[in-house]
């Protein structure tokens, strides 16, 4: 008879040990939340109140003008079309500049394996790295484009 791995409930104590085996460096915010924060981004772990729900949020530093949102909605667009995560979108708070978030979410309410939740933190990670760099070069052409 095979054994099947041992499944976990991924918690915030849980995603320290991985982001600590990964030599990922993180830090907390004001309300407690547990974060890796870089100069373009920060990257949050957070679950659902009702503990079925893991979600990686990254807010994404550099704001937009309300000029600029129809080339960055048509980018976000296309970027959630070719690409699983994060999925991606225009936040206007009250104050009119645009911020851009990225959502990776995992039902968790019957647990995970150490193994995929590991796999699924440095892939998410990395993909919000990576959506950052992508974002920056199509924008950036885009601009060419324009002069």
């Amino acid at each position: 008879m095979s054994h099947s791995p041992a499944v976990v409930q991924p918690d915030q104590e849980l995603i320290i040990e991985i982001l600590n085996e990964l030599d990922i460096d993180f830090t907390f915010d004001a309300d407690g939340d547990l974060a890796i924060s870089t100069e373009a981004l920060t990257v949050f772990f957070l679950f659902g109140s009702e503990g079925d729900l893991f979600t990686i949020r990254t807010f994404y530093d550099r704001h937009y003008s309300v000029d600029e949102k129809p080339l960055l909605l048509t980018a976000l667009n296309e970027w959630n079309a070719d690409t699983m995560w994060p999925k991606v979108y225009a936040f206007t708070p009250d104050n009119g500049v645009i911020r851009v978030i990225g959502d990776a979410q995992l039902y968790i309410g019957a647990g995970v394996t150490y193994e995929h939740l590991m796999t699924i933190v440095a892939h998410w990670v990395r993909s919000a790295i990576k959506f950052h760099r992508w974002l920056s070069d199509r924008l950036a052409f885009e601009e060419d484009a324009a002069e």
